[in-house]
């Protein structure tokens, strides 16, 4: 037995490297992988159907606009536009605004009645003008304040107040906001009525507008009742305030929303309405307070004696002379100086 074990492994010894020598070379590159173990996670088709990426809508027995929607990934993207975008380049406008003025202020300073003033007065806006002028002016106040104190608040207040104060506040100015809202395109309107037919275009407005309002050339620029500027802060008021008017009701009433979607279903949830609306709404709003702070600053401090008329309802005769002299032209002619 044991010599016949000796005979086994003596063999298997010689053997051995025949098999090894004439065994076939593989290569590590030239190995075909593996196929694939498919093993889809059972879970990934519902998640796809939450964030509403499956073309298979998603069923509920609750009724409304969104209640088939768990994932709102769009709220996302506004938040990112809100935050990254509007915040930062809002400020930055406003700032950029400002600088300008005082730059203007600093190096024209105001522009005087070369004159002086005459002792005389004529009428230059009527009651219900002033009336509509004021009412226009106390709402966006209102609205202007509060709207700044809901886009801004959060990294301005908090620092000086707390979250507890500033959520008081933050509550109390978006009621205000709400309610004090609607009223706005009211004022447009009767703006609109009470002024439109003194700021249509005539002639001389071109060239108030070649000499920039008396910026350039010689002596004030020839002007109606209203000159070239004053008729752009007419139109962008009207364009501007019903832009703003329209998405405020849409964000005031959200079923405003619902009817947009009814009648364009591209929008496919009322969400995406209001999201769109808000983001108008901020960028109207931003460039409306700054056309009203350029307004400010020329009425107030850069021509004065402008606030005077929006006031008491008369100017200075030198002061429409000089400003108006076509406008004043017609007063004379109508005896209205006083």
């Amino acid at each position: 037995m044991r010599s016949t074990r000796y005979s086994i492994f003596f063999l298997w010894f010689l053997v051995l490297p025949l098999l090894v020598a004439t065994a076939p070379e593989y290569a590590v590159g030239d190995q075909e992988p593996l196929p694939a173990i498919n093993n889809p996670n059972p879970g990934s088709d519902l998640w796809e159907a939450v964030r509403g990426r499956l073309d298979s809508p998603a069923t509920t027995q609750v009724e409304g606009f969104d209640s088939a929607v768990l994932v709102n990934q769009q709220g996302e993207l506004w938040t990112t536009i809100r935050n990254a975008k509007l915040l930062p380049i809002g400020a930055d406008v406003l700032i950029v605004v400002l600088l300008m003025i005082g730059a203007v202020y600093a190096v024209r300073g105001p522009v005087t009645v070369k004159a002086g003033p005459s002792g005389s007065e004529i009428p230059r806006h009527t009651v219900n003008a002033r009336f509509v002028h004021w009412f226009l002016a106390g709402l966006f106040i209102v609205l202007g304040i509060t709207g700044l104190v809901l886009l801004y608040g959060r990294p301005l207040l908090i620092p000086l107040m707390g979250k507890s104060a500033f959520g008081m506040v933050a509550a109390g100015a978006k009621n205000v906001h709400n309610f004090v809202g609607p009223l706005f395109p009211v004022a447009i309107f009767l703006l609109f009525v009470n002024m439109v037919s003194k700021n249509l275009y005539e002639k001389g407005d071109l060239k108030w507008f070649a000499q920039g309002g008396g910026m350039f050339g010689k002596g004030h620029a020839s002007a109606g009742k209203f000159n070239g500027g004053e008729k752009i802060l007419f139109w962008l008021t009207i364009f501007l305030g019903i832009g703003v008017s329209v998405t405020g009701y849409i964000l005031d009433f959200p079923v405003i929303a619902s009817w947009i979607v009814s009648t364009f279903p591209e929008f496919s949830q009322y969400r995406h309405v209001m999201e769109f609306s808000h983001v108008v709404h901020t960028v109207i709003g931003i460039l409306f307070i700054a056309l009203v702070f350029g307004h400010i600053f020329l009425a107030v401090f850069f021509v004065p004696g402008t606030l005077q008329g929006m006031v008491g309802g008369k100017v200075d005769a030198n002061w429409a002379k000089e400003h108006h002299d076509r406008w004043y032209a017609e007063v004379q002619a109508n005896g209205e100086r006083k």
